[in-house]
């Protein structure tokens, strides 16, 4: 195991190839000792998301309804899960998804772990660079009292080069 991976941060795992990248992360959950959840590989957009989320029961509703829930509540339930709970998500081949559900699931993460320190899931991606992702994140998560946008993105990656 690397010895700076601690999981108190999210962790990019780019370049090579996807074989390489495939046995770094196959090496790390090897040694992991959180729960993980891994998202299948064809997961492409935010409803795909949700529906993974609703069959491995990752939200906590704070309240009962005599139906089912619809997608808006669930993601509500489960941003707050996320923030309650120490796991960790994999998703492989993340430049594979659309740009708008990667930007999204991405700032959700940054966001709730800049200011949920203890506890909140993180996530381990597979991608093949990570440099637009970057940039386009400096943009999007929420700067703090202290930290500008780029500080919060930089303070809660790790990024694993091969």
């Amino acid at each position: 195991m690397d010895k700076n991976l601690s999981f108190q941060k999210h962790i990019l795992i780019v370049g090579k190839t996807e074989m390489e990248r495939r046995k770094r992360l196959a090496y790390i959950l090897g040694n992991c000792d959180i729960e993980y959840v891994v998202f299948p590989k064809s997961m492409s957009s935010f409803s795909d998301y949700l529906n993974v989320i609703r069959s491995e029961k990752l939200f906590f509703p704070f309240y009962e309804s005599k139906g089912k829930y619809n997608l808006n509540q669930i993601l509500d339930f489960h941003i707050d899960w996320i923030s309650d709970n120490n796991c960790v998500f994999v998703f492989e081949d993340f430049h594979k998804v659309e740009d708008k559900f990667s930007l999204e699931i991405m700032r959700l993460m940054i966001n709730n772990l800049e200011t949920n320190r203890k506890s909140a899931v993180k996530i381990i991606i597979t991608l093949e660079d990570e440099t637009e992702l970057i940039n386009n994140l400096n943009g999007i998560v929420n700067e703090t009292k202290y930290k500008t946008k780029t500080q919060v993105v930089e303070s809660n990656l790790q990024i694993i080069v091969l």
